[in-house]
């Protein structure tokens, strides 16, 4: 009877130790998980994000990524997108931006898509938004965003128009834009 009631106690305490064996480890366990957590929530605080929002992430300015992808919305666009247009009356340049339609017109220093860019019209804010770039006369949504600027039609040179940017203080700019982005009115 003493060595049964030995075995009974031996398996009881071997059961209770093997139980306090399994919390311990579950503890244990849970306790990882949690400070894994909330290291994932340090890391977040450590790079300024909110772990329940995707990331912030900053760009810098790549010219050549906003070259390729205006210039490929554009093209997409086919014939449905916003021209310049030229007064018969007075040989005034405008263009008005339609939200619905694209547009991304550039004025060169030289009948030359290669040369430097003066102005440019563009219905892409990242095209427009700090003048990225570097434009001498600016960048512009349309002509509507020019204060002290009045463009003139000089004449036709090849698949170019002449044109000239007469400032308030009657300084003047030759420019050339492409002759596929503007029209006669």
């Amino acid at each position: 009877m003493k060595h049964k009631k030995k075995s009974f106690f031996f398996k009881a305490r071997f059961r209770f130790m093997r139980e306090i064996l399994f919390l311990i480890f579950l503890i244990l366990s849970f306790g990882q998980i949690l400070f894994a957590q909330a290291s994932e929530i340090e890391k977040y605080k450590i790079i300024g994000l909110k772990n329940d929002t995707s990331p912030i992430v900053k760009h810098e300015i790549n010219i050549d990524s906003i070259e390729i992808a205006n210039n490929r919305s554009v093209k997409a666009s086919g014939s449905k997108v916003t021209k310049a247009y030229i007064s018969r009356k007075d040989s005034s340049i405008y263009l008005r931006a339609d939200i619905h339609l694209d547009h991304r017109i550039f004025g060169y220093a030289k009948p030359d898509s290669k040369s430097e860019r003066l102005i440019l019209f563009s219905i892409f804010t990242n095209d427009v938004e700090k003048n990225p770039f570097g434009c001498k006369l600016g960048s512009y949504y349309d002509t509507g965003g020019i204060q002290n600027i009045k463009l003139k039609y000089i004449v036709t040179v090849g698949n170019f128009i002449k044109a000239v940017a007469i400032d308030s203080s009657n300084n003047f700019t030759i420019l050339y834009f492409e002759k596929k982005w503007v029209e006669f009115e």
